[in-house]
């Protein structure tokens, strides 16, 4: 009999007998559906629809659903939710008001610009500029009183006449990155911000069509660069903390304090400034009139839960999608309870440990956060947000175990731009956290294991967004935390360019996919021993876990996967309702997951002897 046992099927066994209410073996039940506020990406105060009128308008991003424009009056906090013309289109980043006193907007993922027409009170699909891209970042009205749009993922610059209806793409305005994230036009010119694997502005001279790129060389590092419209009527740059003058054809670098502030797009014509927060309006008056503060109704739509886990309190809690809802889920009510906000982005994963359920997040409130569920809710305090030196808010960690050191360890994709995610080693006693990047050479490592004392690892040859990979095949690594070094690297499956779900067996071998192929690794002999082809597609990353049977069992977008360590073959047991989009907890003899919006639970067959 094997002394070692793996944590997790200790786990499971000890609550395999506590089985969740309802639903026979072998069975989904559906449970829940998130309804909440997406994204708010852009807003601009604009024309209402009557004359003299004026509306707040908002675009939210709801993520693998629709875009949802609403306009607020100021006056009333009534509101309007305009239909989707373009039932592709989940988001618009941006909104401009054009010279017609018409809102315009660009949108994704397939890259569609869309007008609003107050007075009509609609909003019109005028279709796609460019077939190649799908994102519209940024739109902005040209000094030709056209519109400009800047795109990705070819870094285009695209263009609308209002007065004509036509629409052009005007090509790449860099010839290998991929975001241009910002736009901006005065005189003859038009320049647009480009990203992220090299910084760069391009210039677009309207009378020519011709373009070029003019960063200084010394700017032109790993990040994004923007450029906007000053208050002043000049167009500027910045790239980090540097700030440049575009006039014509040059770039000028200029100290932070003679760059104007950006022209704002939420002041009323009697200089009253409008922002958002929630439900509320709060309408500031610069001449001395303080804050009005002002509801409206709008309740938002449905929105993807991104990823589930059970708390220390055996509760099982998610986060959702653009924006950082943390919920947990009211097995009573069978609803989803709020419980706060935390950032932008996502939870890309959940850690119960000594307590507390511990969060790595993608544009969180912070990149860790450590959060106490029997206290009340209160970012900074609980959860505590843990922030350190090197740190990168655009990160995506995948993968958080916790070690054989009492420390947790996670695997991130790198952030924008970046190859070679750290190994990042959190203590979550004292919030001291360490990273090792480049610990296999430009490649993350996005699926974590234990291994008896070691750490496994299983990487991606991608990075961060608009990153350029420099190589092609997925690495295994095992990691020494009391040496702090790696000892062993290997390729399990030739030209596999991604592993995933990398667990301990109960046999002591480190199970994981590569690509579609599941491979067998034995740490104590360092040896691939067994690789077959894997019956699905794809799968949410790092959603399995071993049951009380003994088995792996996991998600994938078709199913319900098993993996018996015994014979080493894996089988999709169960085809889902719907696909399954993310994951994953296995407790008390069931799996929870979801699909997009809707939380499910499978009751796991009756136990294999």
């Amino acid at each position: 009999m094997h002394k070692f046992i793996p944590l997790v099927l200790a786990l499971s066994a000890a609550l395999a007998a506590a089985a969740p209410p309802g639903g026979a073996p072998g069975t989904f039940e559906e449970l829940a559906t998130y309804r909440g506020l997406g994204s708010l990406v852009a807003s601009s105060i604009g024309p209402g629809p009557t004359p003299a009128s004026e509306r707040l308008y908002l675009s939210y991003l709801y993520l693998n659903n629709t875009i949802e424009v609403v306009s607020v009056d100021p006056a009333t906090g009534s509101f309007q939710v305009f239909s989707n013309p373009a039932p592709t289109e989940s988001g618009a980043r941006n909104m401009v008001v054009g010279p017609d006193g018409k809102i315009y907007l660009g949108t994704l993922p397939n890259a569609h610009l869309l007008q609003l027409d107050p007075r009509a009170g609609k909003l019109i699909d005028l279709g796609r500029p460019s077939q190649t891209e799908s994102y519209i970042w940024d739109v902005a009205v040209g000094p030709d009183r056209k519109i400009y749009g800047a795109t990705y993922p070819q870094a285009k610059l695209v263009r609308y006449d209002p007065a004509t209806n036509k629409l052009e793409d005007l090509g790449r305005m860099d010839p290998v990155e991929q975001y241009a994230h910002s736009v901006a036009g005065t005189g003859d010119f038009v320049y647009v911000g480009i990203g992220t694997s090299k910084a760069n502005i391009a210039v677009y001279q309207i009378s020519t069509g011709q373009h070029r790129e003019i960063l200084p060389a010394d700017a032109q590092v790993v990040a994004q660069a923007t450029v906007y419209m000053g208050q002043d009527g000049k167009v500027y740059g910045r790239v980090e903390s540097r700030c440049f003058r575009l006039e014509g054809w040059t770039c000028t670098p200029i100290p932070a304090a003679e760059a104007a502030p950006a022209v704002a797009n939420n002041r009323l014509r009697d200089g009253r400034s409008v922002t958002v927060e929630d439900n509320t309006l709060r309408i500031s008056d610069p001449r001395g009139g303080g804050i009005t503060e002002r509801k409206f109704g709008y309740q938002g739509n449905t929105l993807p839960v991104f990823r589930v886990a059970f708390g220390p309190d055996d509760r099982l809690y998610g986060s959702t999608i653009l924006p950082i809802h943390l919920v947990r889920f009211d097995e009573a009510q069978r609803a989803f309870q709020e419980i706060g906000g935390l950032g932008g982005g996502e939870v890309y994963s959940f850690l119960t440990l000594r307590g507390r359920l511990l969060m790595g997040a993608y544009s969180g409130l912070a990149p860790l956060m450590s959060y106490d569920p029997a206290q009340a809710f209160h970012p900074g305090v609980n959860p505590v947000l843990v922030e350190y030196a090197g740190q990168d808010h655009g990160w995506r960690p995948e993968a958080m175990i916790a070690g054989p050191d009492g420390r947790v360890y996670l695997g991130p994709v790198a952030g924008y731009g970046r190859l070679g995610g750290p190994l990042t080693i959190w203590d979550p006693a004292t919030n001291q956290v360490t990273s090792y990047p480049q610990l296999v050479q430009d490649q993350s490592p996005v699926s974590l294991a234990r291994a008896g004392d070691l750490i496994a690892g299983g990487t991606t040859v991608g990075g961060g967004g608009g990153s350029h990979p420099t190589q092609t095949e997925a690495k295994l690594f095992l990691w020494d935390p009391q040496g702090a070094r790696k000892i062993f690297e290997t390729v399990p499956v030739a030209r596999a360019r991604n592993i995933n779900d990398l667990i301990a067996g109960p046999d002591k071998m480190i199970y994981g996919i590569a690509g579609q192929t599941l491979f067998v690794f034995d740490p104590a002999t360092r040896q691939i021993v067994h690789t077959a082809p894997v019956p699905f597609h794809s799968a949410p990353y790092n959603s399995v876990a071993v049951g009380a049977d003994g088995g792996i069992w996991g998600l994938a977008r078709e199913g319900i996967f098993r993996i018996d360590p015994r014979t080493r073959a894996a089988t999709l047991v169960a085809s889902a309702p719907r696909p399954i989009t993310a994951g994953f907890d296995l407790r008390g003899g069931a799996i929870y997951f979801t699909s997009e919006a809707v939380l499910y639970r499978y009751h796991l067959p009756a136990e294999r002897k």
